[in-house]
């Protein structure tokens, strides 16, 4: 299995830099921006919001693998689950998640769950049911069930804006065919960066602040972003997206080169709106 997180940062669908609201739970967004406190799962578990220091210091390819793999579902990990002999169309999320989370060290998932050691947890089943739970070995109070999981995964998918795709097939053949597609995919993608290691990835994260630094009206500066917290950096960047991207159409309206029939100015016009809704 240790392989299979070799993989995860490639195989998942993580894009910090655009919100969308799939949340299934509801977050104070003002309380996520400040970063004053961790979001408590439960009275045991915590997460902790990084700053873009800590996420540096740690490395942002690091960083974004470990959070891809505890937020991956089956289809991120169809190819390498399929090689374990594992049908990806029949295994939940949270079974997933019990197999991926105890191969990180504490000391790698720290600068998310403090001193939580998922390799601690001991994969059991309820009393009187057949429910999975895991149950943390040094303290058994502490556990993770299949709704505390849910609440994990979405506030890290939420803060990270990792969204993986779920795709199901049925039928021998449409699996087969579905990871030989996959198998050529990575294949081709590893001979890719073989033959061009200029073209490799240099880091979503990277990108975002050399782009904000840049920009006339970021209003951080290099040093500064060290105590910010991520979701206050990411709001940050779309912020001034949305902002560009209004201005731009006040411009072509008032210079008459943007069709207004049809159009809800007001919303097109303001930067100020809510990001996160999705409507």
């Amino acid at each position: 299995m240790l392989d299979v997180l070799n993989e995860i940062s490639n195989t998942s669908n993580a894009n910090p830099s655009a919100p969308e609201s799939q949340s299934l739970f509801e977050y104070d967004m003002l309380q996520m921006y400040m970063n004053t406190s961790d979001y408590h799962v439960t009275d045991k578990i915590a997460i902790h919001q990084p700053t873009i220091g800590e996420i540096t210091q740690y490395g942002e390819k690091d960083f974004f693998r470990m959070t891809a793999a505890l937020c991956a579902n089956p289809t991120s990990l169809r190819l390498e689950l399929w090689d374990l002999g594992i049908d990806w169309n029949k295994i939940t999320e949270f079974q997933l998640f019990t197999m991926v989370a105890p191969q990180w060290e504490q000391k790698q998932t720290e600068i998310l769950f403090g001193d939580l050691d998922f390799q601690k947890f001991k994969l059991t089943t309820k009393e009187n049911s057949d429910d999975l739970v895991m149950v943390y070995l040094p303290d058994i109070s502490i556990q993770i069930d299949e709704l505390v999981y849910l609440q994990i995964v979405d506030y890290l998918r939420f803060m990270f804006n990792i969204h993986p795709k779920v795709e199901r097939a049925k039928g021998k053949t449409t699996k087969e065919f579905i990871i030989e597609g996959d198998r050529m995919d990575k294949a081709a993608q590893e001979r890719l960066e073989r033959m061009h290691p200029e073209k490799r990835d240099s880091g979503v994260l990277f990108r975002l602040i050399s782009s904000a630094v840049n920009h006339p009206g970021f209003k951080y500066k290099k040093n500064e972003l060290i105590d910010v917290g991520i979701v206050e950096f990411l709001d940050s960047v779309n912020r001034l997206r949305l902002y560009e991207q209004c201005t731009s159409v006040m411009k072509g309206i008032y210079s008459g080169f943007v069709d207004t029939k049809g159009m809800n100015i007001q919303k097109e016009t303001d930067w100020t709106q809510d990001m996160y809704s999705g409507d």
